[in-house]
């Protein structure tokens, strides 16, 4: 076992906080969808959450990995065919998000329903550690769905599902509801997903219902956003540039806490981004990433990139980096204020180490 390992399981002292924490305006949202018309395909999504550092992260192909997992479940293990792009809140190698070098997208938001497989014989990985892994190991959704039945989600602090598209225009949403996985596809011209259980948000979009007042805050703001998602997109009638289009629309369907916006252009292998600090758009290429394994692994500060140059404007990857990114998060006052988690210098110290147990 990677000194790494023996060393965080030993010494890891601090308290998860709960996944059913019900705080008002506090609990992340955020909206994903996607556009396939005319031969263009985009993803496109809003991060609402109260925190807003957010951080870009090349990760190179050809790299071993082990899952950051405690006993008695077992870590996967594997090697990353493909280089990405991903986006990250609290530490490189947990993406909020990403795209692959062969146009994979995997995105997600929060469902406080899910409730994952419990425990087998499947290697494991946590709910961000799947991202990187679909990223590291598949180029289309079949591939994601095939990989998808072979590990499992354990130890997470978060609950999501998650949506997969790929440049064919193929897409997936992946709930994990009442212990099984559920996977939908192919069902919708234009696939949505918010706070809600996709079918059950679905069923009430095509039964024409537009008013949810009797449900609670959260599920109500969660139906509206699909709503207005859906009602935009649902009959192709784009008037805009298809980008353009998917930005006004992330705009119709912000929150007041939404910290950033991202476009994904799937033929054209490029992401489009804004954030609540710089209304500017960013537009980043993968193909001016070097991402073979011997190629140095380049990071960036999303809310700093400026203007047209955003490749230019990456720096060197580097342990203090990262280092400050998950410091920056799990020392963040408002985060701390609401989750009551107390990490220890050593263990902010051990994650923000953790992509050097890499071979």
């Amino acid at each position: 076992m990677p000194r790494f390992f023996e060393s965080y399981r030993r010494r890891r002292r601090f308290n998860r906080y709960e996944n059913d924490v019900k705080f008002e305006g506090v609990r992340a949202m955020s909206t994903v969808f996607q556009l396939h018309w005319d031969g263009k395909i985009l993803v496109c999504k809003n991060q609402d959450v109260i925190y807003d550092g957010v951080f870009l992260f090349t990760n190179h192909r050809g790299i071993r990995k082990t899952a950051l997992m405690l006993p008695p479940a077992v870590p996967a293990t594997w090697v990353s065919r493909y280089g990405s792009l991903t986006i990250s809140q609290n530490g490189k190698e947990n993406p909020n998000g990403g795209m692959n070098e062969l146009g994979l997208v995997v995105e997600q938001t929060t469902l406080w329903a899910t409730e994952h497989p419990p425990a087998d014989d499947r290697h494991t990985v946590n709910e961000l550690q799947w991202i990187q892994y679909m990223l590291d190991t598949c180029g289309t959704v079949q591939e994601v769905l095939q990989a998808a039945t072979t590990i499992r989600i354990d130890q997470s602090t978060s609950k999501l599902h998650y949506l997969i598209a790929d440049r064919s225009g193929d897409w997936a949403i992946i709930d994990f509801l009442n212990g099984n996985m559920h996977v939908y596809n192919n069902t919708l011209s234009a696939p949505v997903m918010a706070n809600s259980p996709y079918q059950q948000a679905i069923d009430e979009m095509m039964s024409g219902i537009a008013n949810w007042d009797d449900l609670g805050e959260y599920e109500q703001n969660s139906m509206e956003r699909v709503h207005t998602v859906w009602e935009r997109v649902k009959n192709k009638t784009f008037q805009a540039e298809m980008v353009d289009f998917g930005f006004t629309t992330l705009e119709e369907a912000k929150r007041e806490d939404t910290v950033f916006s991202i476009v994904y252009d799937l033929a054209n292998m490029e992401i489009h981004a804004m954030t609540n600090r710089n209304r500017e758009r960013k537009r980043i290429r993968i193909a001016e990433f070097d991402l073979a394994k011997t190629s140095p692994s380049l990071a960036a500060d999303l809310q700093k990139l400026q203007g047209a140059n955003a490749r230019e404007q990456f720096v060197a990857y580097t342990t203090q980096f990262n280092h400050h990114v998950v410091h920056s998060f799990f020392r963040d006052e408002k985060l701390t204020s609401v989750f009551h988690w107390d990490f220890s210098d050593e263990v902010i110290r051990l994650l923000a180490q953790y992509p050097e147990s890499f071979g």
